[in-house]
């Protein structure tokens, strides 16, 4: 499947910042609040970013060198980020194009 290339954009975009907060949500791992479940949380929301992050990445450098496994990975980095409420912006815009990919005619 042939995807616009600004899908690949959008989703390196959206792994960028996800990364960024992953790593800041990940700093307060030291304070003194950070324990029993609200250090649970903190964990989790950095380590789903930077999980997130991670598929988004990969996925956007299977689209640039149109891999066939790119386009399942975009859907799944497209929903993740949309899920993370963080990069909402990058998910819609990817299945965006992921989606009007489908529908185009082949040329």
């Amino acid at each position: 499947m042939r995807v616009p290339s600004w899908v690949s954009n959008a989703l390196m975009a959206g792994s960028v910042l996800l990364l960024v907060w992953g790593v800041f949500v990940l700093g307060f791992t030291s304070e003194p609040s950070a324990v029993g479940r609200m250090g649970i949380a903190v964990y989790l929301i950095g380590g789903a970013s930077l999980g997130t992050a991670i598929v988004g990445a990969v996925a956007a450098v299977g689209l640039y060198r149109h891999t066939s496994w790119a386009s399942p990975a975009a859907w799944l980095a497209s929903v993740l980020m949309i899920v993370t409420c963080i990069s909402i912006w990058a998910g819609v815009i990817a299945i965006v194009g992921l989606v009007s990919s489908r529908t185009s005619p082949k040329t």
